[in-house]
């Protein structure tokens, strides 16, 4: 959590710090992310971070917090033990989707968010950055959970390895849409996130299932 003066901040230059910190993000993840950087564009002096944040972790938790919040997601998250056969997959679908939509105007929310699922081993054992990607993992594995106890996603396969399969689908459409994002509009990213569910699905679905479909 960032120091009490960094909420005495005027709300424009808290607004301009985090965005900026959101794109270096964004642009280049934890490890590599510069504060310097993140401090020239937001026109703070270079000792600022430090004066507001405990470290450069305090500083990216605060940026995954702010874009959640800005995308909606804080308090938003679903009983999933409530999904049925029938509400799985549209909500699947939905929660994939919408923080695309949300962010059309500014990926760089999104891409900071996505930097937070994809720490380094080294990163991912700092405190609090191991709880915060645990809690990303805890909230999408209780989705392939749910979606066993439905039947509705295979169980001859080790969990973990399904969720591999699933962030590896997720990483390859998350580069694609943000390495095109400025020639997207809205319509053809919601496509591609459908698209990457429906893959997806395709890939989790029972055996039996799929055959049955043929």
């Amino acid at each position: 959590m960032p120091y009490p003066r960094f909420n005495k901040l005027p709300v424009e230059k808290r607004t301009q710090l985090l965005e900026s910190a959101a794109r270096e993000f964004a642009k280049y993840g934890f490890d590599d992310a510069s504060v310097n950087r993140i401090l020239d564009e937001a026109q703070m002096s270079k000792g600022a971070a430090y004066y507001y944040f405990e470290d450069k972790v305090d500083l990216f938790c605060t940026v995954i917090q702010y874009a959640m919040e800005r995308l909606k997601l804080v308090d938003t998250q679903l009983n999933v033990a409530a999904l049925t056969t029938e509400t799985f997959w549209p909500t699947v679908a939905a929660v994939h989707r919408e923080p695309l939509l949300r962010s059309f105007e500014q990926p760089w929310l999104f891409a900071a968010i996505r930097a937070a699922g994809h720490l380094s081993l080294d990163a991912s054992k700092q405190e609090p950055l191991a709880s915060l990607a645990q809690s990303i993992q805890v909230y999408a594995m209780s989705f392939v959970t749910r979606g066993q106890e439905l039947g509705l996603i295979r169980s001859d396969v080790a969990v973990a390895l399904l969720f591999d399969w699933i962030a590896a689908l997720d990483h390859a459409s998350d580069s694609w849409l943000l390495a095109r994002w400025e020639r997207l509009d809205r319509e053809a990213i919601a496509n591609v996130s459908d698209q990457t569910v429906d893959a997806m699905r395709r890939v989790l679905t029972p055996v039996e299932e799929e055959r049955a479909e043929l």
